[in-house]
C-alpha cells in the first residue's frame, strides 16, 4: 500500500486548490455553458429552468466561465430559458431530467431582434460529456411494461453492463464485486439489510421470493451506477438506486389487477405427468393495487400514494423419500434377521450379537407388526405425519406433497413535496411492507442446508419493512446549493418451522437442561437425518430486527470552470438477533452402527427373499440401514448449541468526500477527488461478544479487549476520471479509482458452518451469556437418557479453552468446544474499480458504448478453520474447530462491455447490453469455508 499513500498525498495537494464532487445522487443535474454566436462565454446570463410537471422554476446564472448548472433538481422534464443582455431568449423545451446522470446543455445564442424567442427541443438522446460514470437508468414506464416475475424490482439490475450472477432477490454481480457489494437505496436512503447487505425493501424470502414488494407503479426510475466518483461509496461493486414519484400539477394515477395462473401457461417441458402427479403444480400469483399522485396547492404542494396487494399459491414439484410403515417394517426386517446384512468374516464386530433379533428402541420407533413398540418419536404423535405418509410405499422418492407454498403481502407508499419558496423545497416519503410466507426452506449446498415437503417442516418467515426519508434542498445563492438526507431503513423477519409445538422432553428427548429461549424450553423437532429420507426440523427459532439510519449532507458551488461538491454521513446500523442455530439439535443417522459395517461373507445361511432384493439395490440398502440405527436409537453424529444466543450489536459509520469536475476545455473534463470512509467494528454495550485470540484464548470485547477487531482508519480513496468530447457524436470517457466495501454482519453472528462448528461471536464458551456448541458421535440415546439423563449436558465456560489453567468460574472438564475467532489485522475490503469507454450517437434516438471495464478487490474476508489438523491441541487441548474470519482474499475482473440505447423511434424503446468477462475470486458466499485452510488458492 506504498505507493497508495503516495498517490493520496498527491491528490491531497490537487484537493488543496479545488474541491467537489459530480452529482451521482438519486436527483440529477442540468448543466452546461452559454456562448455568444462567435464562441465567447457569456458571463451573468440568467438561465431557468421550468419543472413541466409541477410548474416549479429554478434559476441560477452562468459564471465568468459561461458554465451554469442546476444541482439535485428532481427528476422529469423541463424547459430551459437563457436570457443575456443584448440577445433574444433562447429556449430549450423537453430536458429530460434522470437519476445520478448531468444533462450538458450547451447554448449558443444567436443575433435576431431581442422581442424574439428561439425556441429548440431537446428531444434527441444525449451524451455524457462531463463525467466518467457508467450509468444505466430506466425510465417509469418501461419499469411499468418490462414483464417481472413477481413484479419484482430488483430484476432490473440485471441488463446493467457488468452485470452477473442471480437477479432475484438483490443476489447480483456488477463489475466482479461479490453478490452483496452492491449499496442498494430507495431516493438516495440506504436500502440494505445490514445482516447480508442486499436489498431490505424486495428482500427475497422463503424459496427466494420477496417477502414484501415495493409497488412498481410508485417507481419513477431505476438506475445503477458504476465507475463513480467520490460521492458514491459504502460498497464497491456499485450503487444501484430507486426514484419513487411525485406529486404534479394534474392528478394522475392508476388501478390495476396482474394474474399469472397455470391455466394461461404451457406446461413445462420437463413436467411428466405420473399416477400421483397427473396434472402440473399450480402457480397463481396475484397482484393488485393503485397510485394517485396530485396538488394539494397548485405549484406549491403535491402528494403521492400507492398500494399493493400481492397473494401468490405455488405447488411442489419436487419429490421426496419418507419414512413410510412400509420402510419401517423392512427396517425392523434388518433388525429382525441380521442375515439382511454383509458383515465381516469373523461376526464379532457386529453390534446386534451373532444372530439375536433386536428389539427397536421404544422412543424411537413406531408400530410396525414385527416389534411389538408402541408410539415413539416415529409414532402418531411423533414427528412425522403418520397419516400423510404411513402408507406410502417403501420406494425411494414415494412422497409427492399436496400441499403449496403460499405467500401475501400489504405494501404502500407514500410522499409529499412542498416547495416552501424559491428557495427551499422539502419532501417527506414513507414505504412500509408487512406479509408472511409458508414454503419449503430450499436446500443450500453452501450452507449445509435442506428441504422438506412434508408441512410440518415448511418454514414460516413473517416479515415486516420500513423506509422512510426527509429531504430538504436549498439555493442559496446562483452558485450555492444544499441537500441534506435524513433516512431510516427498518427490516424485522423471524423464521420457523410451521410446526414448532413439539415438546421434545414430553415426548421423551431430553436434549440438554440448558436448551432454553428466555429461560423456556426450546419447543420444535430437532434436524434429524435418516439415510437419504428427507430431513425434519429445518429450521429453529431464529430471526432479525436491524435498524440503519442515517444523515447526509452535500454541498454544490459553482466557481468558473469549477463544480464543486463536498459532503458526508454518519450512519449507525443496530442489528438484534436470535438465532438459535442447532439449539434444538442435530442428530445424523447414516446406518453404520449396526451388524452391517464391512464385507460380505459371513454365515453360511442365505438372506430372506426380501432382505435379497433389498441388498441388490445400494440406495435402498442405504436407507433401510439408516432406519435400523434409528428405529434402535444408535446415533452416528450430533451436536447442539447450548445457551443463550441472542445479541444486540452495533455499528458506526461515516464518510466524507470532495470532488471537483473541472471543464478544463470546452472539450476535455476532468474529475477528481477523494473520499474517506470508516466502518467500525461491531460492539455490544452488554459486553456480551466474545472472540478466540490466538495469544489470549477466549476474550470479550469491552472485558479483555477493547473490539472485535482494530478499527480501520486508513480508508482514503482518491478518484480520477475524464471526459473528452472528441466529435460532437463521440465521446472517450476513463476512470481509476479506490472503492472501500462496508462488510456485513452475518459472517460473524450466524455463519451456519457445514462442520461441528460455532456459529459466530455469540456461540463462545464465556461471557454473560455463554453459548456451549457439543459434539457426540457413536451412541445409543435410548441407553444415555436411562434414568433421565440428558443427551447433552447443561451451557459450560471454558474462558481458556484449556481444563490445565481453566479458572474456577470454568467447567472445562473433557468437553471440546468449539469457537469463533477474527483476525486481529482484519481489514476493511476495497477495490480497484478502472475503464475506458468510448460512446457514440447514431442519430438523435440512439446511443452505442463500448469499453474495457476491470477491478480488483483486496483484504476481502475469507473463513478458515484454523484448528481443523489440531494447530492449537497443545495450548488449547479443550478446543475443536475454530473458525477465524479473515481479511486475506484477493479478486480480479476483466470485462469487454458494450451496451445500446434506443429511444422512443416510433414508440419503441429499448436497451440492450452485452458483457465478455473473466472473474476470479477465492470464494464467492459470504458464508462458505475454503476447502484447504492452508491453501486458499487450491
Amino acid at each position: 500500500m506504498d505507493f497508495m499513500k503516495r498517490l493520496v498525498l498527491a491528490i491531497l495537494v490537487v484537493l488543496s486548490l479545488a474541491v467537489g464532487v459530480n452529482a451521482q445522487t438519486f436527483r440529477g443535474t442540468i448543466n452546461g455553458t452559454v456562448a455568444d454566436p462567435s464562441g465567447g462565454v457569456v458571463p451573468n446570463a440568467t438561465v431557468k429552468a421550468t419543472e413541466a410537471a409541477t410548474g416549479i422554476d429554478h434559476t441560477t446564472t452562468t459564471t465568468s466561465d459561461g458554465l451554469f448548472a442546476f444541482q439535485d433538481i428532481p427528476l422529469g422534464f423541463y424547459k430551459v430559458a437563457v436570457t443575456a443582455t443584448g440577445f433574444p431568449v433562447y429556449t430549450v423545451d423537453k430536458v429530460q431530467v434522470v437519476a445520478g446522470t448531468i444533462y450538458t446543455l450547451n447554448v449558443k445564442l444567436t443575433l435576431q431582434q431581442q422581442t424574439t424567442t428561439v425556441e429548440v427541443s431537446a428531444a434527441a438522446l444525449t451524451l455524457d460529456t462531463t463525467t466518467q460514470t457508467q450509468t444505466m437508468t430506466i425510465s417509469s414506464d418501461v419499469v411499468q411494461d418490462v414483464p417481472l416475475n413477481g413484479r419484482d424490482f430488483t430484476q432490473l439490475i440485471a441488463v446493467a453492463p457488468g452485470y452477473g450472477g442471480y437477479s432475484v432477490g438483490g443476489f447480483g454481480s456488477l463489475n466482479g464485486a461479490r453478490a452483496n457489494q452492491n449499496n442498494w437505496q430507495i431516493d438516495g436512503v440506504d436500502n440494505n439489510d445490514f445482516w447480508h447487505n442486499i436489498p431490505a425493501v424486495n428482500q427475497g424470502g422463503v424459496s427466494g421470493i420477496a417477502g414484501v414488494v415495493l409497488p412498481i407503479d410508485s417507481i419513477d426510475e431505476f438506475s445503477s451506477q458504476t465507475q463513480s466518483g467520490a460521492e458514491s461509496g459504502r460498497n464497491a461493486g456499485g450503487t444501484v438506486n430507486l426514484v419513487i414519484k411525485s406529486g404534479g400539477n394534474t392528478v394522475h394515477g392508476s388501478v390495476y389487477y396482474y394474474n399469472r395462473n397455470e391455466f394461461y401457461g404451457a406446461h413445462s417441458a420437463f413436467f411428466a405427468p405420473t399416477s400421483t402427479t397427473p396434472k402440473a403444480p399450480p402457480v397463481r400469483n396475484e397482484n393488485y393495487g393503485f397510485s394517485a399522485g396530485g396538488p394539494f396547492i397548485k405549484n406549491k404542494l403535491f402528494s403521492f400514494v400507492s398500494y399493493e396487494k400481492q397473494q401468490y399459491l405455488i405447488g411442489l414439484s419436487g419429490v421426496a423419500t419418507e419414512p413410510s410403515d412400509a420402510w419401517i417394517g423392512l427396517a425392523a426386517d434388518v433388525l429382525n434377521n441380521p442375515l439382511c446384512a454383509p458383515v465381516t468374516p469373523t461376526c464379532t464386530t457386529r453390534k446386534y450379537g451373532s444372530y439375536s433379533p433386536v428389539t427397536p428402541s421404544s422412543l424411537s420407533c413406531t408400530a410396525p407388526s414385527t416389534s411389538g413398540c408402541t408410539g415413539g418419536l416415529m409414532g402418531p404423535s411423533g414427528f412425522w405425519p403418520r397419516g400423510l405418509i404411513g402408507s406410502l410405499p417403501a420406494t425411494n422418492n414415494n412422497f409427492f406433497s399436496p400441499v403449496a407454498s403460499t405467500g401475501y403481502s400489504y405494501n404502500g407508499v407514500a410522499k409529499v413535496d412542498y416547495q416552501i419558496n424559491d428557495k427551499h423545497h422539502l419532501y417527506v416519503r414513507f414505504f412500509g411492507g408487512q406479509g408472511s410466507q409458508t414454503a419449503p426452506l430450499g436446500g443450500s449446498p453452501a450452507l449445509g442446508t435442506a428441504s422438506s415437503n412434508l408441512k410440518d417442516y415448511f418454514e414460516v418467515a413473517p416479515l415486516h419493512v420500513f423506509n422512510e426519508s426527509l429531504v430538504l434542498n436549498s439555493t442559496f445563492s446562483s452558485r450555492l446549493t444544499n441537500q441534506i438526507l435524513v433516512g431510516a431503513n427498518y427490516f424485522n423477519q423471524v423464521f420457523s418451522d410451521f410446526n414448532h409445538s413439539f415438546d421434545t422432553r414430553a415426548m421423551g428427548l431430553f436434549l440438554s437442561p440448558g436448551a432454553l429461549n428466555n429461560g423456556q424450553p426450546i419447543f420444535g423437532a430437532p434436524n434429524i437425518q435418516i439415510g437419504n429420507f428427507e430431513q425434519i426440523g429445518l429450521t429453529p427459532p431464529e430471526g432479525r430486527s436491524d435498524l440503519t439510519y442515517h444523515i447526509t449532507d452535500i454541498v454544490s458551488y459553482s466557481m468558473g470552470a469549477h463544480q464543486l461538491r463536498f459532503g458526508g454521513e454518519f450512519r449507525r446500523g443496530r442489528v438484534n438477533e436470535f438465532y438459535h442455530r442447532r439449539g434444538t439439535g442435530k442428530f445424523v443417522f447414516d446406518g453404520t452402527r449396526g451388524p452391517w459395517d464391512g464385507a460380505t461373507g459371513c454365515g453360511a445361511a442365505s438372506p430372506t427373499a426380501a432382505c435379497a432384493t433389498l441388498l441388490a439395490n445400494p440406495s435402498f440398502a442405504t436407507n433401510a440401514f439408516s432406519l435400523a440405527d434409528y428405529l434402535a436409537g444408535d446415533v452416528s453424529t450430533s451436536s447442539i448449541a447450548v445457551g443463550d444466543p441472542e445479541r444486540t450489536v452495533h455499528v458506526n459509520a461515516y464518510n466524507f468526500y470532495f470532488q471537483d469536475s473541472w471543464q478544463w476545455t470546452k472539450k476535455f473534463s476532468i474529475n477528481y477527488g477523494m473520499r474517506y470512509e470508516y466502518f467500525g467494528p461491531l460492539h455490544s454495550g452488554d459486553k456480551d461478544l466474545a472472540v478466540f485470540v490466538p495469544s489470549k484464548g477466549l476474550v470479550i470485547q469491552g472485558n479483555g479487549i477493547g473490539s472485535i477487531f482494530p478499527p480501520d482508519r486508513n480508508n482514503f480513496a482518491p478518484r480520477l476520471g475524464f471526459a473528452y468530447q472528441a466529435k460532437n457524436d463521440l465521446v472517450v470517457r476513463g476512470s481509476f479509482g479506490v472503492f472501500y466495501d462496508q462488510i456485513n454482519i452475518n459472517p460473524f453472528l450466524d455463519f451456519r458452518p457445514p462442520a461441528n462448528a460455532a456459529d459466530g461471536l455469540q456461540d463462545n464458551p464465556i461471557g454473560p451469556h455463554p453459548v456451549s456448541n457439543y459434539s457426540q458421535s457413536n451412541y445409543n440415546w435410548q441407553t444415555i437418557q436411562a434414568g433421565g439423563a440428558s443427551i447433552f449436558p447443561n451451557v459450560k465456560t471454558c474462558s481458556t479453552l484449556n481444563v490445565a489453567t481453566q479458572s474456577s468460574t470454568d467447567n472445562c472438564g473433557t468437553s471440546i468446544f468449539a469457537a469463533y475467532s477474527v483476525n486481529q489485522n482484519f481489514r476493511t475490503p476495497y477495490f480497484y474499480n478502472y475503464s475506458l469507454q468510448v460512446e457514440k450517437s447514431l442519430g438523435n434516438a440512439s446511443v452505442f458504448q463500448l469499453g474495457y471495464v476491470g477491478s480488483q478487490g483486496r483484504k476481502l474476508n475469507i473463513m478458515l478453520n484454523i484448528n481443523g489438523n489440531g494447530e492449537f491441541a497443545t495450548q488449547f487441548p479443550n478446543a475443536g474447530n475454530i473458525l477465524q474470519e479473515n481479511s486475506i482474499g484477493t479478486s480480479n475482473y476483466n470485462a469487454l462491455q458494450a451496451i445500446y440505447r434506443l429511444r422512443t423511434w416510433h414508440g419503441l424503446s429499448t436497451t440492450v447490453g452485452y458483457t465478455w468477462s473473466h472473474s476470479l475470486d477465492e470464494i464467492s458466499q459470504y458464508r462458505a469455508v475454503v476447502a484447504d485452510s492452508a491453501n486458499i488458492k487450491a
